[in-house]
C-alpha cells in the first residue's frame, strides 16, 4: 500500500529538473530582453546632421492676406514642404504628416509648419483659405500656407532648402489637366538657427522607407524642441 501512495503523490526526478530548467532558462531570457531594452533606451541617439544653412529670405503671401517672411520664423523648429492643392501625386501623403505634426506640436509656440504654393497663380490666399479650414488649420494655428511670385517662392525652396527644382510637366505626360508641375514631394525640418537638418521622403515607392520616414519625423522634431543646443 505504501509503494502505491507513493506512486501516485511523488513525482519524477526528471520533472523537477525540467522545472527547475526551465525557470532558470525564463530568468535568463528576462535579463536578456531587458538588457537589450534598457541598451535601446540608454544608446545615443543618431545624430541629426546639419546640411546647409538658410542665408536668404522669403518673402510671402500667407493665406490671410498679409506678408510674411521665413526670417521671421528664426528661434522656432520649421518643417516646410511644398504644396499643390490639386497635386494627383504625393502631396496628400505631405499633408497628412503636417496634419500629425499639427496635432502633436501645435501648441508650442516654439513650433511652425510651412506650406508653399509651388503652383501660386491657381493656389492664391483665398484658396488656401478654403484649404487650410477644410485640413484643420485654424487661423491661428502655427501652419503658414504661403503663395506669392512663383519665381522667388521656388528659388527658395530650390537654392536655400536645397530641394530639387520644380519642373513643368509636358501637356502630353499629365495625369488630369491640373497635374501642371512636378516636384520634391520630401518635406524639410529647419532648426532654430535656420539650418537644415534632415529630409523626409513620407512618399516613397518604397513602403518600407516611407514608413521609417513618418516615424522619424516627429522624433526629430520632438529632439530639436527639447534638445536646443543640437
Amino acid at each position: 500500500m505504501a509503494n502505491s501512495r507513493s506512486s501516485h503523490t511523488s513525482r519524477p526526478v526528471w520533472v523537477s529538473y525540467v522545472f527547475i530548467y526551465a525557470l532558470i532558462g525564463g530568468l535568463v531570457f528576462g535579463m536578456i530582453v531587458g538588457g537589450s531594452i534598457l541598451f535601446e533606451k540608454t544608446r545615443p541617439a543618431t545624430p541629426i546632421p546639419i546640411i546647409t544653412t538658410v542665408k536668404g529670405d522669403l518673402i510671402a503671401t500667407e493665406r490671410s492676406g498679409r506678408t510674411v517672411r521665413f526670417s521671421d520664423l528664426k528661434g522656432k523648429v520649421v518643417v516646410c514642404a511644398y504644396l499643390y492643392t490639386v497635386c494627383p501625386h504625393g502631396c496628400a501623403a505631405i499633408t497628412a504628416q503636417m496634419q500629425a505634426l499639427l496635432k502633436r506640436f501645435g501648441g508650442r509656440s516654439d513650433f511652425q509648419l510651412l506650406s508653399v504654393a509651388i503652383h501660386p497663380d491657381r493656389d492664391t490666399p483665398a484658396l488656401l483659405t478654403n484649404y487650410a479650414e477644410a485640413v484643420g488649420a485654424k487661423e491661428d494655428s502655427p501652419w503658414w500656407f504661403v503663395t506669392g511670385e512663383q519665381k522667388p517662392l521656388w528659388d527658395f525652396m530650390t537654392e536655400e532648402l536645397h530641394l530639387e527644382p520644380a519642373k513643368v510637366i509636358p501637356e502630353d505626360e499629365r495625369i488630369n489637366p491640373l497635374d501642371h508641375y512636378e516636384h520634391d514631394l520630401r518635406i524639410v525640418l529647419i532648426d532654430r538657427l535656420g539650418r537644415v537638418r534632415r529630409y523626409y521622403a513620407v512618399f516613397h515607392p518604397q513602403p518600407e522607407i516611407a514608413a521609417v520616414m513618418c516615424e522619424r519625423l516627429p522624433q526629430d522634431v520632438q529632439r530639436l524642441l527639447e534638445h536646443p543646443e543640437l
